[in-house]
């Protein structure tokens, strides 16, 4: 929940950064599963995955007016 000053609190800060490595952990390893895989459906399913997670992670970043992850 926003605070009505707008400033962030250390632990919250702390959250966020843990929560953005997760998201681009996430990212990577479905990505990784995805070129791996031999079954096409979950190879699809995996990059799905990916692409969904990547854009909670851009999000999360827009939000913190962090620049876009690549």
């Amino acid at each position: 929940m926003p605070h009505a000053t707008g400033k962030i609190t250390a632990r919250e800060l702390i959250d966020l950064q843990s929560h953005l490595m997760l998201e681009s952990t996430l990212v990577g390893q479905f990505n990784h599963f995805a070129r791996e895989c031999t079954d096409p459906q979950f190879g699809q399913l995996c990059q799905n995955l990916a692409h969904s997670r990547m854009d909670c992670l851009q999000k999360l970043a827009q939000h913190t007016n962090i620049a876009p992850i690549q």
